[in-house]
């Protein structure tokens, strides 16, 4: 709202008033004419113009593979003709997010495939591994869920005593001795 259709509001109130006060009505009756009037006034402007009267909307950030992601994933299935490829390619990407972040594994690695068989469901494996195939069915792709939802934590790696090998980012290795 301007500045300039706000003061032409308020002149029209005081206007309303002076003209109801001179007409008779007492002063107090007059004040809340002049009173109305600017209330009806500013909200008629405030509305008309074009600027969204709604809260904003704070963007949803979601990390992939949490919670979010595999509901919006399972929202995606269909009851019959199997699970397409797009639904299937995003549980690829949760499991390759899932297995990085809680076992730095990676999916497409085949020096952690025997790492991975051991975290997962060698069924789980087989149908995350293969690019390209036919739909599955959702009794499958239910226990894929299951699988990448209860993918807990890596265990027993720390105090055994023994080199340790660590996966950075870029994908390269680093040995540590404790």
């Amino acid at each position: 709202m301007t500045r300039r259709r706000t003061a032409g509001v308020l002149v029209l109130a005081v206007v309303a008033a002076a003209m109801t006060w001179f007409f008779g009505v007492g002063v107090v009756q007059s004040l809340a004419v002049g009173g109305v009037v600017a209330a009806v006034g500013l909200t008629w402007s405030a509305v008309r113009e074009d600027v969204p009267l709604t809260w904003p909307v704070p963007p949803v950030r979601s990390e992939p593979g949490a919670r979010r992601d595999l509901s919006e994933t399972a929202w995606a299935l269909r009851a019959r003709g199997g699970v397409p490829e797009r639904t299937l390619a995003r549980a690829r990407a949760v499991a390759r997010h899932r297995l990085w972040t809680r076992h730095r594994l990676d999916l497409d690695d085949p020096r952690d495939r025997t790492a991975i068989d051991a975290v997962l469901p060698s069924g789980v494996v087989a149908v995350l591994v293969r690019e390209r195939r036919s739909e599955i069915d959702l009794v499958a792709f239910g226990n894929v869920l299951t699988a990448l939802e209860t993918l807990g934590p890596a265990t027993g790696q720390h105090g055994t005593g023994c080199a340790a090998e660590q996966r950075t980012t870029d994908h390269t290795t680093i040995e540590r001795h404790p």
